[in-house]
């Protein structure tokens, strides 16, 4: 028994619909790890502090690998707090960006705009050119398909 879809599906590009559900998984996954973040900020600072002098001992681990590990305890579980809720709210956004376009609202593709330029900015500066690829690579991809959104 086949099910009739509605006109709204049927006018729903196959790529939008590929881009959605991508954009569903991806913020899923990074929202879970940031939101773990914010609930295991203090148990794994306390960690770190306690075991510290295990990695300075560790042979394996080089200079550089210890500085970034001084570097992360410095900053303290309440930035890493605020951080990790201020990346929520953007993946959040972008999630909620891709919602709407999956029901074609032009608005969805704003909120996920404006998301993704934090995104992109934020990889260019770390520098972390890769994310900041398919940052750029998924705006223009979803630029490509919001013709077919309703404004």
């Amino acid at each position: 028994m086949e099910e009739s879809t509605t006109f709204e599906e049927q006018t729903k590009p196959q790529g939008l619909k590929i881009l959605c559900v991508l954009t569903f998984i991806y913020s899923g996954m990074v929202g879970v790890c940031a939101l773990l973040g914010m609930l295991l900020a203090k148990p794994m600072f306390a960690w770190l502090n306690d075991n510290y002098e295990l990695f300075t001992s560790n042979p394996k681990i080089t200079e550089q690998q210890l500085q970034q590990i001084q570097k992360f305890m410095e900053m303290g579980s309440g930035k890493f707090i605020i951080g990790c809720g201020i990346y929520l709210l953007i993946i959040g956004l972008s999630f909620f960006g891709a919602l709407q376009m999956w029901q074609n609202k032009y608005k969805g593709f704003i909120m996920y705009i404006i998301a993704n330029v934090c995104f992109l900015v934020s990889n260019i500066m770390a520098p972390n050119f890769f994310m900041a690829g398919l940052d750029l690579l998924f705006i223009v991809l979803y630029y490509m398909q919001s013709k077919a959104l309703k404004k």
